[in-house]
C-alpha cells in the first residue's frame, strides 16, 4: 500500500522487493547467525563485554526510542481496524479528531501493556498462531482484489496470464508516478529499503539472541526464507488490496487507512487481521523497549518500567501521524541501529586478524569504549548530513553508514590501545570461551540423548497425544488452504461483474469460519504439545 502511494512502478516493486529481500536473508545467514553461534550470545550482553556499561545504557536509549515509536505506531493501526464498529471517522489528520479514537486507542494500549508486562510468554505463543494465518490472509486479500481491479482497467473481471496481470498492476496500482503526478522511486531504492526494513535486526544483531543456542549457523537461513515470504509476498499483496480497496469504496487510496483496505478487501476478517498484525507487533516492540528501559533503571522491577514505557506509548499512539510513520520509521531505525552491529563485528573478526586485541576496553578497565562511541557518532553524523542535505536518496544512508563504522571502528581501537596486549587476561578469556564451547556441546550431546531415551521408552499416552497434536496442526493448515483456495476461486474463475460481490461476500463468509476452525484448531494443538512436553 505504501509503495502505491510512492508511485513505484510494477518492475521496480517486483525486482526491488526481491533483491532486497534476498540481501536480507543474506544478512541474516551470513552475519547474524555465525556470530551468535560463536559467541552463545546475545547483542546486549557480548556488547557489554566490547564496549563497557556506559555505552550499552546509550543503546538502550537508542532501543527504547525506536521500539517505544514503532510499538506506539502499530497500537494506532489497531485502533483503526475497530472505528468500523464504533463509527469513528476515518483519522487523517496528524493529531486526533475524535474523542472515541482516543478512547479506543488509549483501551488497546492497556492491553498492550499488561500482557507486555506480565504475559508475553502467551502473547508469543498466539504471535505464533496468527503469523501463518496473517500470510494466507493478505494472500486471499491480493486474489480477490485482482478481478476487481482487472474490470476496473479493462471492462472485464478476467485476465489472461501473468503478462495481463503486469498490464493491469501497470495501470491500476503499481503506475510509476505518485497521486500527485511525480515520478516514484526507483528499483535500487526499493530494493534498498526492504533491506533496510530489517536491518537493525540481521545487520545490527539484534536478532543475535534468536541463534545463540541454534547447533548450525546455516540455521539462519530458515529464518530469513520466513522473513522473505512474509515481506515480498505481503508487501505485494497489500499493494493489490489497497488498489482493490480503493476501486471498492470510490475514494483514491490516500483516502484509507489500514482499516479500511482490509474491510473492503476481506470484510470482518480483514479487522481482525488489522487487530492482530498490531497487536502481535506493538507487544514484541513494547517488550523490547521494556527491556531496555528496565536496563537504564535496574532498581526498578521490569513490569513497572514497562508499564511507565507504556503509559508514554499509549499517550503516542493516539496521534494518527505515528502510524503514517511505520515505514519511513524502519529505516531510521537501520540507520540509528545498524552501526552498533557493524562495530560489533568488527570486533569480533576484524580486530583478531588485523593483529589486534579482543575485547581490549574491557582489559583497559574503561566503562566506555571511546573507539566504538566514536565510530557510531561519526557514522550518526553521516546519516544526519546526507538527510539534511538531500545528497544522498534516503533509502541508500544504512549501507555506507554501515561500511562507515565497520571500516572506522579498527582503526579508532588500534590508536586507543587495541594494539595492547594482556597475556595473562587474554588466556583467561580463551579458557572462558572453551569452557563455554565444552559446555554448550555436553547440553546438546545431553539433550541429544534424553530424545533417544524418550523415542525407545515413549510413554504410550505421550505418543497418542503429539501424534494427536500433529494431526491437530494438519487440519488447521486445511483451514488456512481452504481459506485460499476460495479465494483463488475468484481469481480463476473471474465471475460476471454481476456475480463479483455475490462470490466476495461468500468468500468472506467462508473466511470466518475457516478463521475460526483454524484458531481454535491451532491453540488446541499447542496446548496438547505443551503439556506432553510437560
Amino acid at each position: 500500500m505504501t509503495f502505491v502511494t510512492m508511485g513505484v512502478g510494477t518492475r521496480e516493486v517486483l525486482l526491488g522487493l526481491l533483491l532486497g529481500n534476498l540481501l536480507a536473508v543474506a544478512s541474516w545467514t551470513l552475519v547474524t547467525a555465525p556470530i551468535a553461534v560463536e559467541t552463545r550470545r546475545s547483542l546486549f550482553s557480548y556488547l557489554e563485554q566490547i564496549a563497557g556499561p556506559y555505552f550499552s545504557k546509550i543503546y538502550n536509549v537508542a532501543i527504547l526510542l525506536f521500539y517505544g515509536s514503532l510499538a506506539a505506531a502499530m497500537i494506532t493501526v489497531s485502533a483503526y481496524a475497530l472505528r468500523f464498529a464504533l463509527g469513528v471517522p476515518v483519522q487523517l489528520e496528524w493529531y486526533p479528531t475524535s474523542g472515541m479514537f482516543i478512547l479506543v486507542t488509549l483501551l488497546i494500549a492497556a492491553v498492550v501493556v499488561v500482557v507486555a508486562a506480565n504475559g508475553f510468554e502467551a502473547m508469543a505463543n498466539f504471535a505464533t498462531i496468527c503469523a501463518p494465518w496473517m500470510l494466507a490472509c493478505f494472500i486471499c486479500g491480493a486474489a480477490v482484489a485482482l478481478p476487481v481491479l482487472a474490470l476496473n482497467a479493462t471492462g472485464e473481471t478476467g485476465f489472461g496470464g501473468f503478462s495481463s496481470f503486469i498490464e493491469v498492476a501497470k495501470d491500476q496500482i503499481w503506475t510509476g508516478t505518485t497521486p500527485a503526478g511525480a515520478p516514484g522511486i526507483s528499483l535500487w531504492e526499493v530494493a534498498a529499503f526492504a533491506w533496510a526494513n530489517g536491518a537493525m535486526v540481521h545487520l545490527g544483531l539484534i536478532d543475535m539472541a534468536i541463534f545463540r543456542f541454534a547447533r548450525k549457523k546455516s540455521y539462519g537461513l530458515f529464518s530469513g526464507i520466513g522473513m522473505f515470504l512474509g515481506h515480498y509476498v505481503g508487501w505485494i499483496a497489500a499493494g493489490l488490496m489497497g488498489a482493490g480497496a480503493a476501486v471498492l469504496v470510490g475514494l483514491p487510496l490516500t483516502g484509507l487507512d489500514s482499516g479500511d483496505v482490509a474491510y473492503a478487501t476481506l470484510g470482518f476478517i480483514g479487522i481482525l487481521v488489522v487487530i492482530c498484525a498490531g497487536w502481535t507487533t506493538a507487544n514484541a516492540c513494547l517488550y523490547r523497549a521494556g527491556l531496555a528501559a528496565s536496563n537504564l533503571m535496574p532498581s526498578v522491577p521490569r513490569s513497572r518500567v514497562t508499564l511507565y514505557v507504556g503509559v508514554v506509548i499509549a499517550v503516542a499512539a493516539c496521534f494518527p501521524f505515528v502510524a503514517r510513520s511505520i515505514m519511513p520509521l524502519t529505516v531510521y531505525g537501520a540507520m540509528l541501529l545498524a552501526p552498533v552491529g557493524a562495530i560489533v563485528i568488527a570486533e569480533h573478526y576484524l580486530l583478531p586478524r588485523l593483529g589486534l586485541t579482543r575485547y581490549w576496553a574491557r582489559y583497559h578497565g574503561l566503562k566506555l569504549n571511546p573507539a566504538a562511541l566514536l565510530a557510531w557518532g561519526v557514522a550518526l553524523a553521516f546519516a544526519l548530513t546526507m538527510l539534511l542535505t538531500g545528497a544522498m536518496s534516503f533509502y541508500f544512508i544504512f549501507i555506507p553508514e554501515y561500511l562507515i563504522a565497520l571500516a572506522l571502528y579498527p582503526l579508532l581501537a588500534a590508536r586507543m590501545g587495541a594494539r595492547n596486549s594482556w597475556p595473562k587476561r587474554e588466556e583467561q578469556q580463551a579458557a572462558r570461551e572453551e569452557a563455554l564451547t565444552a559446555y554448550e556441546e555436553r547440553r546438546e550431546a545431553r539433550e541429544a540423548e534424553a530424545a533417544e531415551v524418550e523415542d525407545d521408552e515413549e510413554d504410550p499416552s505421550g505418543f497418542h497425544t503429539a501424534r494427536l497434536a500433529k494431526w491437530m496442526l494438519f487440519g488447521a493448515g486445511v483451514m488456512l488452504l481452504s481459506m485460499i483456495f476460495f479465494a483463488v476461486r475468484i481469481m480463476v474463475l473471474s465471475p460476471e461483474p454481476a456475480l463479483l460481490e455475490s462470490f466476495r461476500q461468500t468468500f468472506q463468509i467462508t473466511a470466518i469460519v475457516c478463521t475460526l476452525c483454524y484458531f481454535i484448531t491451532a491453540i488446541l494443538a499447542m496446548q496438547v504439545t505443551d503439556a506432553n512436553e510437560g
